[in-house]
């Protein structure tokens, strides 16, 4: 009762390994390019998806609900293929199926560059420095596909339980040492396990299902299950979808129950530039996360020529209605300017995500963005991240606090700095260090209270107060605002700990 995910490279020998391995075991066997078939059999179009990642300059929510309705297709038929909780399948990123799900064997394959080249010379007919250079560019196209499908790097040795270099090994020692290690009990499915992965594919069927129809398959919707209960989360701009997806879903086989619920609200993160690495961005991305808000980025940058504009990005562009679902994406768009200020790459990686609220760039200053902003109260809070920088350091330090206060009077909204994210809503090393000195602070005052009980009460109400009636009154005028704020201290940040704000 195992699941054994191979990964390896493209040309290698990793077919007649999982051969081997499936001899030896009975289990059934499974591969990609069996699974490239069978999406096309079935209209989605893989290559045209492949091709618009490698590609396309800009990641696009339609492109993002594409990439979730493939990984849902491939998680509906691998589910398909187990028997008896068995299944070996191999992949280009194999080990990245099933996340979160314990139990399964996730092994990496390493073949000699040498092997693959002689292997892709003789099938396409190449001498061995086309075959190389074909190989190199195939093997830099395939680390985009999955950096961008599964948010992974195939080099990360911590997401394989085994790495096999098959340079100096027999593929018969290989397939035993495969099959041993799947036997052992780490390996064997529980039932947290199986649970765990029925609830993927509940949810992955929940895709296709609003995928294949047409009231719900121009939309990009979060979709998770448990207990064969399906949860969609969809954007505050997409609110008039809602009975279309309950909809949709009542017709789901199998599913014992639907939620819609929509993103609770937005953060707005105003800035002249953005970068997706940056500790900055995780922070937001970390917040947007607990809670449940998309993130919606806005550029501000000086008016070109004295003169404000405006332009929204392209990253979030709404799916045009085709009808019926195709499977496939649309040829590629304009190409955009590189200079927008990292605004584009970002908002991919809130597409992503799944955070995405859109973007926009805007030349002016308050006045424009006040005027932007003006019909949207759905924000929960307001950062503001480098502002007026060609004015000089002082300046752009006044403006941003102007700035702050603006949007804070019109639209009723908490407005932060960037650098001040951390320290107010997210608790880290700096916050952990503090909730340890209070901590022993509270100790401190606590333990001297209760073991000196007799002179405290004797300096509050007895002889010594008679004679220090002032002297007790501002000690304990000092002493309960000290304790309160301690108190208090320590409550807020483990608050914070467990994500309650």
């Amino acid at each position: 009762m195992s699941i054994v995910l191979i990964t390896a490279p493209a040309h290698s020998m990793i077919s007649v390994l999982a051969e081997k391995l499936a001899e030896k075991t009975g289990w059934p066997l499974y591969s990609r390019g069996q699974l490239v078939e069978e999406a096309h059999a079935q209209g989605i179009k893989l290559s045209r998806l492949e091709a618009s990642i490698v590609k396309s300059p800009i990641v696009s929510e339609k492109l993002a609900w594409e990439k979730e309705i493939y990984l849902s297709f491939v998680t509906d038929m691998l589910n398909q293929k187990i028997e008896d909780q068995n299944l070996i399948y191999t992949g280009r990123a194999a080990h990245l199926l099933f996340p979160g799900v314990k139990n399964i064997l996730r092994v990496g394959v390493s073949v000699p560059m040498e092997s693959r080249v002689d292997i892709v010379a003789k099938q396409l007919n190449l001498n061995p420095g086309k075959a190389l250079d074909y190989l190199q560019s195939l093997d830099a196209d395939i680390m985009k596909w999955v950096h961008y499908v599964h948010r992974a790097d195939l080099r990360d040795t911590s997401n394989y339980d085994l790495q096999m270099n098959l340079e100096n090994l027999s593929l018969a020692n290989a397939s035993e040492i495969l099959m041993r290690m799947a036997e052992l009990p780490e390996f064997r499915l529980t039932e947290e396990s199986v649970s765990h992965m029925e609830d993927i594919h509940m949810a992955a069927r929940a895709t296709l299902h609003l995928a294949f129809s047409k009231e719900t398959s121009n939309l990009n919707l979060g979709v998770k299950a448990s207990g064969k209960v399906v949860t969609v989360t969809y954007l505050p701009r997409q609110k008039k979808v809602a009975e279309s997806v309950s909809r949709v879903l009542s017709t789901l086989e199998e599913c014992q129950g639907h939620v819609c619920t929509m993103a609770e609200t937005n953060i707005l993160y105003l800035s002249e530039h953005f970068d997706p690495k940056s500790e900055d961005f995780i922070q937001i991305t970390k917040l947007a996360k607990r809670w449940g808000a998309a993130v919606e980025l806005l550029r501000l940058i000086p008016p070109k020529d004295g003169k404000p504009f405006f332009q929204e990005a392209s990253g979030p562009e709404p799916r045009p209605d085709h009808g019926a679902y195709t499977g496939g994406v649309e040829d590629d768009g304009p190409e955009v300017s590189s200079d927008d200020g990292g605004l584009e790459n970002t908002i991919e990686e809130l597409v992503a995500m799944g955070r995405s609220a859109g973007g926009v760039t805007i030349a002016g200053g308050q006045h424009e963005v006040i005027d932007t902003l003006r019909d949207n109260d759905n924000y929960s809070l307001v950062v503001l991240g480098d502002l007026f920088l060609a004015k000089g350091p002082q300046a752009s330090t006044r403006l941003t606090r102007e700035m702050g206060l603006t949007i804070h009077e019109r639209m009723k909204t908490p407005v932060i700095k960037i650098d001040e994210l951390k320290s107010q809503f997210l608790f880290g090393t700096k916050q952990a260090f503090k909730l340890l000195g209070f901590t022993a602070l509270a100790m401190c005052l606590y333990g001297l209270v209760f073991t000196h009980q007799e002179p405290i009460l004797n300096f509050l109400g007895g002889s010594i107060h008679e004679h220090w009636k002032w002297a007790a009154s501002i000690a304990v005028a000092l002493f309960v605002p000290l304790v309160a704020y301690t108190y208090g201290t320590i409550s807020g940040l483990i608050l914070k700990l467990v994500n309650i704000d």
